[in-house]
């Protein structure tokens, strides 16, 4: 559950800004939130058979903020657990300055969720390919896992590492199916059945898209 909420963290901290709280009040509502989950009973009642983390975050933050005396009282108490850096809060607020003011804040949750789960996925390809004593390779070849034009062409990847642009062409392909796997992976722990994955990352691949567009 800690690691899960360490996931949520900037998503929910996120919508809380696109929702019109300043950055200290998102940030201490969403630090006190999360260790408001841990410290009582709330996340016993959470089960894979009851759907998705995410929608189940959701909808006790909304019952929160719902209530002003728990958002005033109950939620902002002494002692915190840290599940992000307060340096990260820089990426959050430019994110939250380009987005579209007109993306619903649970919209902007969705797809802060969605880019949690990529750059998480993301590590765990390159901490594989650094076991394996690939990282060189990792890093000439990530560029075509952003999902936008890349800087560089296949040719001149090809040319870096003295192969073939067949051979590049192989090489980026399976590295992007080892990225999709551990993408894969990462929304796994977040969803109630393996079914439900593929609609998920349709789902959020569309919000991610939308607000990603909008925003640059």
């Amino acid at each position: 559950m800690g690691e899960l909420c360490r996931i949520y963290w900037r998503p929910i901290y996120a919508y809380l800004r696109r929702t019109g709280y300043d950055t200290n009040d998102a940030q201490d509502l969403t630090q006190s939130f999360f260790q408001h989950l841990l410290q009582n009973e709330t996340l016993r009642r959470v089960s894979r058979d009851k759907g998705r983390f995410r929608n189940f975050l959701l909808g006790t933050l909304k019952r929160c903020l719902a209530d002003e005396q728990m958002q005033r009282h109950t939620l902002k108490r002494g002692g915190r657990i840290q599940f992000i850096s307060t340096d990260d809060l820089e990426a959050e607020e430019l994110h939250h300055l380009r987005a579209d003011h007109e993306a619903a804040p649970d919209e902007i949750l969705d797809a802060r969720w969605a880019g949690v789960i990529l750059e998480r996925a993301l590590d765990k390809v390159r901490a594989e390919c650094a076991a394996e004593g690939k990282a060189g390779f990792f890093e000439t070849l990530s560029p075509f896992l952003e999902g936008t034009k890349p800087h560089v062409s296949y040719q001149e990847v090809a040319d870096r590492m003295s192969l073939g642009l067949g051979a590049v062409k192989t090489l980026i392909y399976r590295l992007r199916q080892q990225f999709a796997a551990a993408v894969r992976r990462e929304v796994m722990q977040t969803v109630s059945a393996p079914h439900e994955v593929d609609d998920e990352l349709r789902r959020l691949r569309a919000v991610f898209a939308r607000v990603r567009e909008q925003a640059f």
